[in-house]
């Protein structure tokens, strides 16, 4: 299976940042799953993708030329895709995954999130997105989609395709269970 993952490239973050991501690399690896992400060498992306090798998994970058030309991705890809920008980035990750795991990041991280549940959302996939907890690290972003459902910007249903789980473990038993939900495609109500 193909795991695209979402998260920070930072070296300044809390060290239990990158304990997460190397335990999520260790269970995708012990499971042989394909790690799809965004390719750089920095921060706990480079810790999942070095615990995804280690553990037996295989790792597919896809990082954008600029970053490609500054020796940002991560040396030990199976696979390499260099993309024209951010944009085809995202999209290239999109179009190779199976299901979806976001992990605590910065602005990066919170654009492939929203953007990968509006095309849940307008059904232009069904794969599943499950959010890893650590910390209470979603809580705010969590607050926010109930508020956007409580004044009806979304649905009960658009809420539902958000998962949260509190460890890397829970979110990869979601993923594994997942069946889609029935998303209503009305406009404008």
């Amino acid at each position: 299976m193909n795991v695209c993952v979402y998260c920070s490239s930072s070296e300044r973050v809390d060290r239990v940042f990158f304990d997460v991501a190397s335990e999520l690399g260790r269970l995708l690896g012990e499971r042989r799953n394909n790690l799809v992400f965004g390719g750089g060498n920095v921060g706990p992306m480079h810790a999942l993708a070095a615990a995804v090798k280690e553990h037996g998994g295989r790792v597919l970058s896809v990082i954008p030329k600029v970053f490609d030309e500054k020796g940002l991705t991560y040396e030990g890809s199976d696979e390499v895709t260099v993309t024209r920008d951010l944009q085809e980035r995202r999209i290239t990750m999109i179009k190779n995954s199976d299901v979806f795991v976001a992990l605590p990041g910065g602005y990066g991280t919170l654009e492939e999130v929203s953007e990968n549940v509006t095309m849940r959302q307008l059904d232009f996939h069904q794969r599943p997105i499950a959010l890893v907890n650590v910390n209470g690290f979603w809580d705010g972003y969590l607050a926010f989609l109930d508020q956007l459902e409580r004044e009806r910007f979304i649905r009960p249903e658009h809420r539902a395709l958000v998962h949260v789980a509190d460890s890397p473990a829970a979110a990869l038993d979601y993923l594994d269970d997942y069946a889609p939900i029935d998303v209503p495609d009305k406009w404008g109500d």
